[in-house]
């Protein structure tokens, strides 16, 4: 996986309603999209015991730290469809958190592959 900081911010291209939809589809079978090792595991996306769709920072391969929170499939469908691997690279942030196991098309992609 190229995390590239230049790599990842000219890849601009809108994930879409139907990476969404099957992102969203794997989430609700219970799938965990992150890392799972020690300490900060970059961002990651999955459900609560709500039904809740939640993206945020990772800890210790369970932890999330103040997430966002989607209330329903709808409006973390339309959320993420908007969105790239431009837009999730965190290209203004710390060194540290700027492309360190972000979000990318192809870890989506890996994601809902069957």
């Amino acid at each position: 996986m190229n995390n590239d900081p230049i790599f990842l911010a000219s890849d601009t291209a809108l994930f879409g309603s139907r990476i969404a939809e099957l992102v969203a589809d794997k989430l609700q079978k219970g799938f965990l999209l992150g890392y799972r090792h020690r300490d900060f595991c970059g961002m990651a996306m999955k459900m609560d015991e709500k039904n809740q769709f939640l993206y945020g920072e990772l800890y210790d391969g369970i932890d999330f730290s103040v997430p966002m929170v989607f209330k329903n499939r709808e409006l973390f469908v339309t959320w993420l469809s908007g969105q790239s691997t431009a837009s999730f690279a965190r290209l203004d942030d710390d060194d540290f958190y700027r492309a360190n196991q972000v979000i990318t098309r192809q870890r989506l992609l890996e994601f809902i592959k069957d």
